[in-house]
């Protein structure tokens, strides 16, 4: 594989970290960069920027961020001070806790929302469903 020095320049400057697919990852991941996952990743994340997981992603554990997109599989616990979207291709299991979300008629969910600003009293959501 070549390494498409437009494409690096270009990630640097949207302050991204990308998870290639074919990349597994364990551990811990704490930042301030974007982060978009093609791979595979287990463990927490701790961001103060954007999760997106990609069509070809999967996420395993717990996240935190300020906005999450996800297009992939994302299981675990996911807490976002921002909105969290869950497009068609989307499968989430586990629970959200975020002031805004939003599941696509095509994706799966299957799981508990509690949505909340700060300063207010949680309205949780339990969803049993398989698919929205």
């Amino acid at each position: 594989m070549e390494l498409n020095q437009k494409d690096l320049k270009y990630v640097k400057k949207l302050n991204t970290t990308v998870v290639f697919e074919g990349i597994k990852m364990k551990g811990d991941v704490t930042g301030t960069h974007n982060y978009y996952l093609a791979g595979e990743f287990e463990g927490t994340l701790d961001l103060t920027a954007l999760l997106i997981v990609g069509k070809t992603g999967k996420f395993s554990g717990t996240a935190k961020v300020n906005d999450a997109v996800i297009e992939g599989e994302f299981e675990g616990k996911l807490t976002a001070s921002g909105k969290v979207d869950i497009n068609d291709s989307g499968h989430f299991s586990g629970e959200i806790l975020t002031p805004s979300v939003k599941v696509s008629d095509q994706a799966y969910f299957e799981g508990k929302v509690s949505m909340a600003r700060e300063g207010e009293n949680k309205r949780v959501i339990d969803m049993n469903a398989a698919s929205m």
